[in-house]
């Protein structure tokens, strides 16, 4: 069950047992106070006529502080169940609207890429800064649909070679120079696993200035497997603990951190986990991972 779902459940069981406390309270109280006024009604016959009153108004306010009671539970209900149904629909409008403007994008960018290649060795800036651009923002709005779904977010496992995502990613960034040393066979979920691979070329690319970028394997304990992304960028000079919190900032001209929110997220949510490592030149992210090295 995913998280989102077991929020929901636990909203309306804590509905459920406020509703069931008062009402039994409310019921409880009711009692109490018809049964005192019986029993004063006893000792007292001579003012009988009063106690009757006095037994009707106890009535009428334990009836309508029941009814109250009841009509307050079913409203939480039904808000909890309007809430559900607007988040839902929320989603499903942003997934519409996210795929329509990718599909919009990637067809910008097989025509930009067509100009290319009619130029041939007279290549525009202006086009290569449209592909970046239009790579930059299909890789955005992947992030925001992976952030907006993933309470209820649905992974399919296959075989992945590596080699294939660096190549894409090579196509992608053109004036990078990505290095592959191994090959491995991932087991993940192919646009989770791309997604990671590509925040993180994206990351050194922007943030780091790099321009050789490395990826190598290897083998860890069980059927782990480690793949480490290396740049020869300017590196990170603060704190890697922090680093993967959304909207975490270490200077003014850091992004919002959602790449790398997103990859951390899609990591342990395929059972691996993603780390930092800025010590040496450049930086480093090493991705736990189940697969085997090819």
């Amino acid at each position: 069950m995913s998280w989102a779902k077991r929020r929901e459940l636990l909203k309306m069981i804590l509905i459920a047992v406020w509703l069931i406390f008062t009402v039994t309270f409310a019921i409880w109280w009711f009692n109490l106070s018809i049964n005192h006024i019986t029993a004063l009604a006893e000792l007292q016959p001579e003012r009988l006529e009063h106690w009757e009153r006095q037994k009707r108004m106890v009535f009428w306010e334990g009836s309508s502080w029941l009814i109250l009671l009841i009509i307050g539970g079913a409203a939480l209900v039904g808000l909890v169940q309007r809430e559900k149904l607007r988040s839902k629909r929320i989603r499903e409008f942003f997934a519409s609207f996210t795929h329509e403007v990718k599909t919009s994008l990637a067809s910008l960018r097989l025509q930009a890429e067509a100009l290319q290649d009619d130029l041939g060795q007279q290549s525009s800036p202006i086009l290569n800064r449209l592909v970046g651009d239009t790579v930059r923002l299909q890789l955005q709005l992947e992030n925001s649909l992976f952030l907006a779904s993933q309470d209820d977010l649905k992974l399919y496992f296959e075989s992945v070679k590596l080699s294939g995502l660096v190549e894409r990613m090579r196509e992608q960034w053109p004036n990078l120079k990505i290095e592959l040393k191994g090959d491995a066979i991932v087991h993940a979920d192919v646009r989770a696993l791309r997604t990671i691979m590509s925040n993180l070329v994206q990351n050194s690319h922007v943030h780091g200035k790099a321009g050789v970028i490395s990826v190598s394997v290897a083998k860890e304990a069980g059927s782990q497997i480690r793949i480490s992304v290396c740049d020869d960028g300017r590196g990170f000079d603060g704190s890697p603990v922090k680093l993967g919190e959304l909207f975490h900032r270490p200077k003014n001209t850091s992004g919002s951190g959602l790449g790398l929110h997103i990859s951390m997220m899609l990591v342990r949510k395929m059972d691996g986990d993603l780390q930092f490592d800025s010590s040496g030149k450049g930086f480093c992210t090493i991705v736990s991972i189940t697969g085997e090295v090819a």
